[in-house]
């Protein structure tokens, strides 16, 4: 169910149908949101950078904008490039969907839910060339 969610959600926050093959030459741009949008609310939460304290890497939440969109990039230390993010309110909480699309993450996915009480991400890491997928958790970084 949050696969298939996960999925549509993907089909709307990048306008294209799910069966419209993206060429395996020509890149996929990441959406980008408006500096002009304020997020939303429940986005609003999750912005900041965020820890998966089991192997250093970072989930930094930009911004995000009405219609799922976010603003996110992710770090192992160096840039890992983002492909797809987005967000939407589901199961009584916010998720996010970081799809990510570079050498050794090829279609690697995040299907997280914010928890406002513990303050952290929690949800699933998907990793498509090895066929696993994995429980993980995010904590947020103090600001400097």
């Amino acid at each position: 169910m949050v696969w298939a969610a996960a999925g549509a959600l993907l089909v709307v926050a990048c306008g294209k149908r799910a069966d419209t093959p993206v060429p395996a030459s020509r890149p996929v741009a990441p959406a980008t949101v408006s500096a002009v949008a304020a997020a939303p609310a429940p986005v609003s939460k999750v912005i900041g950078r965020w820890l998966r304290e089991d192997g250093g890497y970072v989930l930094e939440i930009r911004s995000g904008a009405t219609g799922g969109v976010l603003d996110a990039g992710y770090f192992n230390p160096k840039p890992i490039h983002v492909s797809r993010a987005a967000w939407y309110e589901g199961g009584g909480s916010l998720q996010v969907l970081v799809e990510l699309n570079d050498v050794g993450y090829p279609g690697a996915t995040y299907v997280l839910r914010h928890n406002p009480q513990t303050d952290r991400l929690v949800g699933q890491y998907t990793q498509p060339s090895l066929q696993q997928s994995f429980d993980i958790e995010f904590v947020r970084e103090p600001k400097p």
